[in-house]
């Protein structure tokens, strides 16, 4: 994984600190996942769906800071992760050149521009490395994600019909976006 050493911001709520996932934060990421988990039906995982013990935590940090296609970075306030964006390419010929992302905040800390500035840290990241394509998928119901990719350049690309199931017969579509940096052809 790329490191990214520690950059604080000054946001309203107080400062906030991004930098590359260590292997010490394994049980504050735990807590994390267990939060935003069970705060909101636009991730992948129920709350209950995730079962990861301190040491395979702490392993797959680890693994991810071993791989220069990989980025995972932790957003904390007084010492507590309230977001993550991970972002994993590919080692293969035909697809270095792109790679896909997630992000989540807790919920009391939506609104605040953490996101956005995880968001930016990774744009300028796959900039500096030469990637073309960052791309992601939305749920077509979360307009305040799909608000913030737009502003920073990603483009509706196709949508995933009945991509997540919700439960009882409900499903849900998702919106494939990605950001082209046109400047990086070769």
């Amino acid at each position: 994984m790329a490191i990214i050493e520690a950059k604080k911001y000054e946001l309203s709520l107080g400062e906030v600190t991004l930098e590359s996932a260590k292997g010490e934060d394994a049980a504050l990421l735990i807590l994390f996942i267990k939060k935003a988990d069970s705060e909101t039906d636009f991730l992948l995982r129920e709350s209950d769906e995730f079962n990861i013990s301190y040491e395979n935590e702490k392993k797959f940090i680890d693994d991810k800071r071993k791989n220069e296609n990989e980025l995972f970075i932790t957003a904390k306030i007084d010492g507590e992760v309230v977001g993550t964006l991970g972002f994993a390419g590919s080692s293969f010929r035909r697809g270095k050149h792109k790679g896909q992302f997630g992000i989540v905040v807790l919920r009391e800390y939506w609104g605040y521009g953490i996101g956005s500035k995880m968001l930016n840290l990774l744009i300028e990241w796959a900039d500096n490395v030469g990637l073309v394509k960052i791309a992601l998928e939305v749920d077509a119901d979360n307009e305040r994600a799909i608000k913030i990719y737009k502003k920073f350049g990603f483009e509706v690309e196709g949508i995933l019909k009945y991509n997540k199931h919700m439960g009882q017969g409900v499903y849900k579509d998702s919106i494939l976006m990605a950001r082209i940096n046109h400047g990086k052809f070769k």
